[in-house]
This record gives structure tokens, C-alpha cells and sequence, in this order.
């Protein structure tokens, strides 16, 4: 694999979560020795924590500040749509202040969030009226940009998940998603797109979506009621929607017989920090609806239908461990 290929944000966040601990000065022996076995465990684990160590060492302090969830908020409270907010964060990259290897991994949600037009912080849902009438819903981590002009209306999902609802246009433009796979044109609809870790994740709750990967595969007309996935292979065939794919929009996470390590990748979007699962319990499954505004209560309400406790080294690194 390419040095410079992109990095999934799963990797990426562990990466910072240990090298914001080897630089906290508080580690210890067992956790060096599990910090190498994760390095290790795979080539792209090594070529992230490679991009981290590769800042000059003047700048890794301000890395490691940057990957303080409380550092993150400060500057993403700051006003949302500033473009001399923008500037300073270009320019600094630009002087080095986030060091060459933070601006190589401009992949990572957070950096794209602050040079978008829309963006959510981690846990943040929020609803936009945009210019034509469109309603969109920003999930989590979302970072969106707007191209509307004469000709066309043009949303580019950068990170995260959308949910829209578009509006007729006294224009008469075309409207248009893309994501890093795919192209996507609502024929009157309500959808929902999620960008994923070298994938898009299309369901249609009204209405049609024409979907085409942009790597040159056919179109196929997506239609009420299913959901379809979008990758540089191609358009995949559609599946009957889960009412678990939308679910945030009502400030759920619904879980099927969902295993367990999957269900905490999930919650971890909505949480700062890291959320992890310990391979001795990655399989158990649970089914419900947990509410995304009270992440305590979720992590509690495991302990209880589950043999499992919350481990906590700092509130912003968690594993669940077996009783």
C-alpha cells in the first residue's frame, strides 16, 4: 500500500489516542508493550502512527493539544461559517504550525469539518434550511459543502452523514450529491448518504434516487423503502432499508442482534474520545433503541443486560471489558 494512501478515521483516532498518551509523560510499561503490538497488528496502523511521529517535535505538543477534546470544542464553538476561521487554519498548515504529517491527514473529519461550509461536531446533530428550500440533516462528524450557482445545486459530502429533503427549484436546476464514491440524483425524494471508510451508504425513504459510482459503473434507480451501497467497484444491488439506517434522525441507535463491537463502533461517533471493545466479548449481540443524548445511560444500560463492565483510564478513553 502507498504511504500517503488515506488513513480510516478508526485508525486514525486510535493512532492520536496513543500518541497522546506516550506524550502525556503517564505511561506505563504493559501499555508501551500493548502500543507495539498495535503498531504491529497492521501496516496501517504503523503508517499512522509514522504521519504522528513525523511532526517535528516543536509541533507534536500542538498536535497533541489539537487531539484534547476540550482544545477540539474551543474551536469548534467558534463560529461555524467564519471564513477568517478557515484562513488561520490554511495559513497555519500552511507556516507548519499543525505540522506536515497533521495536513497530510487531511482525511480526518475534524480538519475537514472546519473547512466546510456545514459541519458537526462529534455528537452534534443539527437541521439547515438551505437557500432552494432544501432540508438537511447533518449526523455526527459531518462536513458538507454547498455549490449551488445558476446552472446546477451541488452538495459535496466530505465526511459523516446527511439527511435531505429536497425542494422543488423555481429554477429548475438540477440537484446533485457527491460523495467520494458516488453520484447521486433525488428525483423528488427524501434520502439519507453516508460516507463511510471507502464506501457510500444510500437509503431512500421517499421518492427515487439515481445512483452512479464515480468510477464510471452504470446507473441504477434506487426506490422507496431500499438501500443500496457504492463503492469504487460499482453500484451494488439494493436492499430492503433497515429503519436502523435513519434512526439518528429521531436521536436513536437501533441495534438488530447487533454484535457488540460493532454496536460500540457505532455509539463512538457520537462520543469524544475512544470508545473500544475488548476481543473477549466483541461478539455478544444486543437489540433495542438506545438514546444518542445520553451516552451514560447507554453504557449503563450495557452493564445491565450484559456481562460486561466500562472500563475507564480517563473519561475519554473507555473499553468495555468482560465481568
Amino acid at each position: 500500500m502507498m504511504a500517503d494512501a488515506p488513513i480510516s478515521t478508526v485508525v486514525r483516532d486510535q493512532a492520536i489516542a496513543w500518541f497522546t498518551l506516550a506524550q502525556s509523560g503517564c505511561m506505563r510499561a504493559d501499555e508501551q508493550q500493548q502500543l507495539q503490538r498495535w503498531r504491529q497488528a497492521d501496516s496501517e496502523h504503523e503508517r499512522a502512527w509514522q504521519r504522528l511521529v513525523g511532526i517535528p517535535l516543536g509541533f507534536q505538543q500542538r498536535a497533541a493539544q489539537l487531539a484534547n477534546p476540550a482544545a477540539r470544542a474551543a474551536l469548534e464553538n467558534a463560529q461555524p461559517h467564519s471564513v477568517d476561521r478557515r484562513r488561520v487554519l490554511k495559513t497555519l498548515a500552511g507556516l507548519g504550525l499543525l505540522g506536515t504529517a497533521a495536513w497530510q491527514m487531511s482525511d480526518s473529519y475534524w480538519l475537514q469539518g472546519q473547512l466546510a461550509d456545514l459541519h458537526t461536531a462529534t455528537g452534534e446533530r443539527v437541521q439547515k434550511r438551505l437557500p432552494d428550500g432544501t432540508q438537511i440533516w447533518l449526523n455526527t462528524r459531518s462536513a458538507v459543502d454547498v455549490r449551488f450557482d445558476a446552472q446546477s445545486r451541488l452538495l459535496l459530502l466530505r465526511h459523516g452523514e446527511v439527511d435531505i429533503l429536497t425542494a422543488r427549484d423555481a429554477q429548475d436546476r438540477p440537484f446533485m450529491v457527491l460523495t467520494e464514491q458516488a453520484r447521486l440524483r433525488p428525483l423528488g425524494t427524501r434520502f439519507s448518504v453516508r460516507q463511510g471508510d471507502g464506501e457510500t451508504l444510500l437509503s431512500v425513504s421517499q421518492g427515487r434516487v439515481a445512483a452512479t459510482a464515480r468510477s464510471g459503473a452504470g446507473e441504477r434507480i434506487v426506490e422507496q423503502g431500499w438501500s443500496v451501497r457504492i463503492d469504487t467497484g460499482g453500484v451494488a444491488q439494493p436492499v430492503q432499508a433497515s429503519a436502523a439506517n435513519n434512526a439518528w434522525t429521531d436521536g436513536f441507535i437501533i441495534a438488530e442482534r447487533m454484535r457488540l463491537v460493532d454496536f460500540l463502533a457505532e455509539l463512538g461517533r457520537y462520543r469524544p474520545g475512544i470508545l473500544r471493545c475488548d476481543p473477549a466479548v466483541a461478539d455478544l449481540r444486543l437489540s433495542g433503541s438506545f438514546p444518542l443524548d445520553d451516552g451514560e445511560r447507554i453504557l449503563a444500560m450495557l452493564e445491565k443486560s450484559l456481562p460486561v463492565r466500562v472500563q475507564s483510564r480517563t473519561p475519554y478513553w473507555l473499553t468495555v471489558v468482560p465481568v
